[in-house]
């Protein structure tokens, strides 16, 4: 968890920088929180149960064309592995680039991509993990006003360490500071 605490703070204040020192054009208008929920399908190989999830996001859109966002979900399951049960809080952290098309629409496919690291903690702290992911998938942006938009996505996540393959899907509630995007 340490790694991926420093490599989450180190995100925050690069995005935070980029605004703060940025030329005058660049307003807070960029940066977007989107809260969400979504599924999360574990490899079978993990042997625990798919759950809901809780999603929430942090970003700058740096045109209609490109976003960077820092991405947390939450979710608890269950691990049953030879016979044992055990309950397992999983958080995944992930830092991902998105590419929008058709952007003079309201309605945007896009395509992103990024790494991060999951922590699954069991309750009696017998097994601890901490994996790095890659994350790549397939989505729809609507743009509701310009300070809203709703986001649905498909994605996988890689864990490369120890060979799984996950895959989730999410709905996002996106709301951008100050007068969202502009240039209409």
């Amino acid at each position: 968890m340490p790694i991926v605490a420093s490599r989450f703070t180190a995100v925050v204040l690069l995005l935070y920088s980029m605004v703060a020192f940025g030329d005058d054009n660049v307003t807070t208008s960029i940066i977007e929180l989107s809260p969400g929920i979504g599924y999360y399908n574990f490899d079978a190989d993990r042997h625990l149960d798919n759950e809901p999830m809780v999603t929430m996001g942090f970003g700058i859109f740096l045109s209609r064309r490109w976003a960077a966002l820092l991405n947390y979900s939450a979710l608890r399951t269950t691990r049953n592995e030879n016979g044992i049960s055990q309950t397992v809080a999983v958080k995944n952290y992930h830092f991902d680039f998105y590419r929008f098309f058709n952007v003079d629409h309201h309605l945007r496919p896009y395509v992103v991509a990024g790494i991060g690291g999951m922590d699954l903690d069991s309750d009696d702290n017998v097994r601890n993990d901490n994996q790095d992911v890659a994350t790549a998938g397939l989505g729809l942006y609507y743009r509701i006003t310009p300070k809203w938009s709703l986001r649905g996505d498909w994605r996988i996540f890689a864990v490369y360490s120890d060979n799984y393959t996950d895959n989730a899907v999410a709905v996002t509630v996106g709301y951008r500071l100050k007068d969202g995007e502009t240039g209409d």
